[in-house]
């Protein structure tokens, strides 16, 4: 079989057009290639939404005219309603490709439109092909009208036949493209819509939580652009394209999805005590009780039960105090240990009221924070069960390592991090991105119950110095500094 080149340029457009990614790109190429192959003057593209012919793309080589190729709406043009006295409508409805020689001397449709356009502009309308958008499923998407086809010396002649038929091959395909296009667009936004229900419910779980997942991904999205601008130098690992920006913020949003599993107890303790604390001070009120009856039955002189009363005090006092405190040195460790040797006994029960018990001190001896080691090591656990949610998630193509970044948002450069102790080489630009977000929005939010938010300089050195300890990546930690100073910049007084 030979390809002649007239074949070869229909089957290089049907590839072109197959090839291409965007939307808007895949508009403007239809109506350009169409436009050129026939040697017309003008031309149309109509997207068929809402039982309405919405213009797209509208082109015109005389009049100098050429609006939504870069897919901004063409708001001056209303859409046209599906009306077979309408020709573009008609050929919606009837699925039909409709050529004529001269709309002026035609009576199949209502031209009113086209000579409107005329009379306002100066252009003459003649000749018109219009041809139906029809997909693979044999559904019109929209319509392309091509106007005044040109002959080789220059004169508005009819369209022929065989341009017709080219003209409605080349738009089935261009057709067939739109339809899968508007098909992932419709899967990604169902996959969006999907992580944004799961998000809301990370965050809405606890109101101590309830715009982290957010501010990450609004973090992580910005940074990254701010390392993709063009006039900031960069070396090849600071990188980072469109598609892995979209990844990165996805993985963001649902990074703390193992938390739907964290005991909301623990998630939610806002001190070291808890719910301890009010246990603690019905029995201390017993305690007082026990120690007035041994005053009045003699067993405690005026000066032992003050004395006692005063240490009771005291060690309520410092348990309230320290139950709240951010960080307790060695000495105020020591101070509510020495508590524990406060006690009255029951004389009736043969049995010590303590000021404190072994549980609630293990709870006090918590050096920084609100949680225990155990505690902690269950909260933690939220990173696995994140990997072990996602796992169930299929995600391909362009979000596929959105599991892999996700999960290993814990995990530090020198291998101190968690669930897997990962090491600078197991992780990528993005998990490194979202590590320095994370703990720098943990670091400045203030709806958390165990800490106050950090200023945003503190924040930031703190930040600089796990960076210096080789838990976090320097460079990109430098960069995300400089990008947070530039967005505070731009913040009303």
């Amino acid at each position: 079989m030979n390809i002649t080149p007239d074949l070869k340029r229909i089957l290089d457009i049907a590839v072109s057009l197959t090839a291409e990614k965007k939307y808007s790109k895949l508009l403007e190429k239809l109506i350009s290639e169409c436009m050129d192959i026939t040697n017309c003057d003008a031309g149309t593209l109509y997207i068929l939404k809402d039982e309405k012919l919405e213009f797209m793309i509208l082109r015109n080589n005389t009049m100098n005219v050429y609006k939504g190729g870069n897919g901004e709406p063409i708001d001056s043009m209303p859409p046209v309603v599906l009306d077979e006295k309408y020709v573009c409508a008609y050929s919606a409805i009837k699925k039909t490709s409709i050529n004529v020689r001269n709309v002026y001397n035609d009576s199949s449709f209502d031209w009113q439109g086209p000579r409107k356009y005329d009379s306002i502009s100066g252009y003459h309308t003649e000749s018109m092909l219009v041809v139906p958008l029809i997909n693979h499923d044999d559904k019109v998407i929209g319509v392309l009208q091509l106007i005044n086809a040109i002959d080789e010396q220059g004169n508005i002649t009819g369209f022929t036949a065989d341009q017709e038929t080219i003209v409605f091959s080349i738009s089935s395909e261009a057709a067939i493209s739109l339809s899968n296009m508007i098909l992932l667009k419709q899967l990604r936004d169902m996959l969006y819509s999907f992580v944004s229900s799961l998000t809301t419910a990370i965050d809405q779980r606890t109101p101590y939580n309830a715009n982290h997942s957010y501010n990450v991904a609004k973090y992580c999205d910005g940074f990254a652009k701010y390392i993709m601008r063009e006039e900031r130098p960069r070396t090849d690992f600071e990188y980072i394209t469109d598609s892995e920006r979209e990844q990165l913020v996805m993985a963001a949003l649902v990074h703390d999805v193992g938390k739907l599993i964290t005991p909301i107890e623990i998630m939610n303790k806002p001190d070291r005590l808890d719910f301890r604390l009010p246990i603690m001070e019905m029995r201390w009120k017993y305690l007082n009780a026990l120690l007035k009856l041994d005053l009045s039955d003699g067993l405690l002189s005026k000066e032992e039960y003050d004395t006692l009363s005063e240490q009771f005090e005291k060690g309520k006092e410092l348990i309230r105090t320290y139950n709240t405190a951010g960080f307790l040195d060695e000495e105020k460790l020591n101070s509510i240990k020495a508590l524990k040797n406060l006690y009255i006994t029951d004389r009736e029960n043969d049995e010590k009221v303590e000021l404190i018990t072994d549980d609630e001190l293990h709870e006090m001896l918590i050096v920084k924070g609100t949680l225990t080691a155990e505690e902690r090591k269950i909260i933690e656990m939220h990173a696995v069960y994140t990997d072990r949610i996602l796992s169930k998630i299929s995600f391909q193509d362009d979000f596929k390592l959105v599991r892999v970044f996700a999960a290993a948002h814990h995990e530090y450069l020198d291998g101190s991090g968690y669930p897997n102790g990962l090491t600078a080489k197991d992780l990528p630009l993005e998990v490194r991105i979202m590590t320095i977000a994370d703990i720098y929005d943990s670091l400045t939010a203030d709806d958390r119950p165990y800490k106050k938010a950090v200023p945003v300089p503190k924040a930031l050195a703190i930040l600089t110095s796990m960076a210096d300890e080789g838990k976090l990546d320097k460079t990109l930690t430098e960069q995300f500094c400089s990008y947070i100073n530039e967005e505070t910049s731009k913040e009303p007084n």
